[in-house]
């Protein structure tokens, strides 16, 4: 008999750092998202033209927000794909139970949101930087002049990184969901499709999307806002724990 006495913060953080190495593919996907996104980024968001007595004047609108927005359907994936079977089995490399694998779950997504929101931030003022060298300096004059200061930059990363982890929170719930009955493959999806046709039936949009749409996006108050997006994905991450913490696992 061993006198080892191993605790629960020992296994988790080694279930933790397995997960880090070998969970490399997930930043792989990640880098080539975000590297497409940027290509679509390449030829503007939005185009606009104006003429008067003979001139004519064009404006193209460039953004990082596609970046952003394929970062988060990222974490959403990927934190749906922790929950199947093939990434449930690999924690049987240790002695393990519920609790300590949904803990490394929930640190490895954590960091998972916070290199996501780094890179997606970050890689807005690559799209200036490629468009500068490859778009004549010109035209390109007008976003050139735009600058951020340190701290606005780190407002950026954090507020990203945070809503990367709402989006990693409810794909994990969501998954959590689905290994309760496979019907709810079938279900869940029906149900976002028709609250997205209902959203556009509605017109500008229903009094519940813009509802959740002010509580985080119109938020101006940082302080709020970190309260509303950590309080909502530690209700997420609460809800997957809850819900699967009396299933049994091996050991």
């Amino acid at each position: 008999m061993s006198f080892n006495k191993v605790t629960m913060a020992q296994v988790v953080l080694k279930q933790y750092r397995y997960k880090l190495t070998s969970y490399h593919q997930v930043f792989t996907s990640l880098a080539v998202l975000q590297l497409l996104a940027l290509f679509f980024s390449s030829g503007g968001v939005m185009t606009s033209s104006a003429g008067s007595y003979g001139v004519d004047a064009y404006l193209n609108t460039y953004s990082g927000d596609l970046v952003i927005i394929f970062t988060f359907l990222w974490g959403f994936i990927n934190a749906i794909t922790m929950t199947t079977k093939a990434y449930r089995e690999d924690d049987f490399l240790f002695v393990t139970n519920r609790q300590s694998q949904h803990l490394s779950n929930m640190l490895f997504l954590v960091t998972a949101s916070v290199i996501g929101g780094l890179t997606a931030t970050l890689a807005g003022y690559l799209l200036r930087v490629i468009l500068f060298w490859t778009s004549d300096q010109g035209t390109f004059a007008g976003m050139v002049g735009e600058s951020a200061t340190l701290i606005e930059l780190l407002l950026s990363i954090v507020a990203v990184a945070l809503y990367v982890l709402m989006f990693c929170a409810l794909g994990y719930l969501i998954g959590n969901v689905v290994q309760l009955h496979r019907l709810f493959i079938v279900i869940i999806p029906v149900l976002a499709v028709g609250g997205l046709l209902l959203n556009g039936w509605m017109g500008n949009g229903s009094p519940i999307t813009l509802k959740v749409y002010a509580f985080f996006v119109g938020e101006t108050n940082m302080l709020l806002f970190l309260l509303k997006t950590l309080m909502t994905a530690v209700l997420l991450f609460a809800g997957s724990f809850a819900l699967l913490r009396q299933k049994e696992v091996r050991t």
